[in-house]
């Protein structure tokens, strides 16, 4: 009975202790897990910083994709703004910020889609950009800002915890300021980004220094090929969308309503595409789509007037430009009836976007009349001439008589929607056009269908886009210089005719000849990216659909 009482205690002292183990050791683990939580490690913080900057890039660069690709955006490559800094709709981009000024502010994650980002000290990430808000905007705009000494489009900081420079002793490093960021107001609006940014936020320059007595900021940027390269794709899809199906409405409608005949016009004679004038010559079959329009070019004003007497007395007359417009003076010298006959050309108008004027819009003092009026286009060399009568009714010895013509106005495909996106933001000048020969004005023959000896081949896409040789036009959106080209002009080495750039080697990876194109896989030796008519797709019900024809 003794032996079984001293076993049952022997038992009860082992479970004690069993229960004062575990409850040892749990206690150990908790208080372990509590101090790492407390008290993360200053590479901890590191991770988190560099996989928030990193989240932040992919957003903004998701977000300038998607708005790219969107049919109404009038400014494919637009970039975001940032939040207000007056904390109004937290977490959404301002809606209107400057073009031209530096802009800083939080990073907008509801505006990207994406949850709040915060860096290794809890702090929210800030971004800044300038410039990329207002046309134009393309592969040509440069990065405002800098970051060590590189231009860049964009930058997100990380600001760290608030720092306290106010008492360092020491000169602060170029662009730096000593500054106490420990303010009772710092997180009230409007937030003051010195209260989070250090060196150089003011100037937007900026650099990557690492922990210093002066900073702790931490910055990822997106470059300009970041930038190219998310923005391609979509500007690409709305040039087969878009585009070309305009292009190919003007030749079909309005091309044959202004001047009686189907036909694309010439391209602008290719050379460095910045300062490429964009007017159309005439023959010319391969450059940059003549997209100039009359306002900022004198491709299609009106030269070479004058004017004949047909009854009464007149002075010499003379004509010539007067700002918009073009005028012919002359001066009556006859008591009795004064007529005269105006003309005047317009050159290149074939190798232009324009359309006609009627004879309500000439204007002539003096209370005169206009009749027998024509406006024709030339096939031969594609300038129009305008031709007409002018009446007077009794005028005094000496009085002037002022006939105002009106330059051609640019055409209705100009500012069609699907086109004006593509002319106001100048992508005119990273687009080489191409037209067939049954295409030209005055073709001897048209490209009607598969196999006709006056259409383009290009080959590379599906069969379920249709046939590859009864294309009317190209246009290859020219991609940023490849490793092997400087995407710089020098004399043509081919003596073709058509260009006077060796485009096949500094611009254009797609050219096969000035017949045949071919579209590839975009990768590090390709990054054209062709649109064409006829083209086709199949939606997602399986049916083939014509974006144009």
């Amino acid at each position: 009975m003794a032996r079984r009482r001293a076993s049952r205690r022997a038992q009860r002292g082992q479970a004690l202790l069993i229960a004062l183990t575990v409850l040892i050791l749990g206690t150990a683990w908790f208080t372990i897990g509590a101090l790492g939580k407390a008290a993360p490690t200053q590479a901890s913080r590191e991770i988190r910083t560099g996989e928030a900057l990193q989240a932040a890039k992919t957003a903004l660069l998701a977000h300038v994709t998607q708005y790219a690709a969107r049919d109404t955006t009038n400014e494919p490559g637009q970039l975001p703004c940032p939040e207000s800094v007056t904390l109004a709709n937290a977490g959404e981009a301002n809606t209107s910020c400057s073009a031209s000024l530096l802009v800083v502010g939080r990073l907008p994650w509801k505006t990207l889609g994406i949850d709040q980002l915060r860096d290794g000290d809890g702090e929210p990430l800030w971004y800044v950009m300038r410039g990329f808000r207002d046309p134009p905007i393309n592969f040509g705009t440069p990065g405002q800002l800098s970051v060590n000494g590189s231009a860049v489009v964009a930058v997100v900081i990380a600001p760290g915890r608030p720092l306290n420079t106010a008492a360092q002793t020491g000169t602060p490093p170029a662009g730096c300021s000593k500054l106490d960021q420990f303010s009772a107001a710092r997180n009230a609006a409007p937030l003051i980004p010195a209260h989070y940014l250090e060196c150089g936020t003011a100037t937007g320059s900026f650099s990557s220094p690492g922990d210093s007595l002066w900073t702790n900021d931490r910055v990822i940027s997106i470059t300009a090929a970041e930038w190219v390269d998310a923005i391609a794709g979509p500007v690409a899809d709305r040039l087969r969308r878009q585009v070309a199906p305009a292009l190919a409405d003007w030749r079909a409608n309005e091309a044959d309503a202004n001047w009686g005949e189907r036909f694309l016009p010439a391209a602008s004679t290719f050379s460095d595409p910045p300062t490429n004038s964009l007017c159309g010559t005439y023959g010319t079959r391969e450059g940059l789509m003549p997209v100039a329009r009359v306002a900022s070019s004198t491709c299609t004003n009106w030269t070479g007037g004058n004017v004949t007497q047909l009854a009464g007395l007149l002075g010499s007359g003379s004509c010539g430009p007067f700002g918009a417009n073009y005028q012919c003076q002359f001066t009556n010298l006859s008591v009795a009836l004064l007529e005269a006959r105006i003309q005047a050309r317009a050159p290149n108008t074939g190798q232009s976007l324009r359309r006609r004027i009627s004879v309500g819009n000439i204007t002539v003092s003096n209370g005169g009349t206009v009749s027998n009026y024509s406006l024709s286009l030339d096939p031969s060399d594609g300038d129009a001439d305008i031709d007409f009568k002018v009446s007077m009714p009794p005028l005094s010895i000496g009085a002037v008589v002022t006939v105002t013509i009106p330059n051609l106005p640019d055409a209705n495909l100009l500012s069609d929607p699907r086109m004006a996106w593509f002319v106001n933001n100048d992508w005119a000048r990273y687009t080489f056009y191409a037209i067939a020969p049954g295409s030209q004005l005055d073709a001897p023959s048209g490209c009607w269908g598969p196999g006709d000896s006056d259409c383009m081949t290009l080959n590379g896409f599906p069969s379920s886009n249709g046939a590859s040789n009864d294309k009317r036009f190209v246009v290859a959106l020219m991609g940023r210089a490849l490793a092997t080209q400087s995407h710089s002009c020098a004399t043509d080495a081919d003596s073709d005719g058509n260009m006077d750039c060796d485009e096949r080697n500094q611009y254009i990876e797609s050219r096969t000849n000035w017949m045949t194109y071919h579209q590839d896989r975009i990768e590090a030796v390709y990054n054209d990216r062709l649109a064409t008519c006829p083209f086709k797709h199949v939606d997602h019900n399986g049916t083939d659909v014509d974006l144009c024809n």
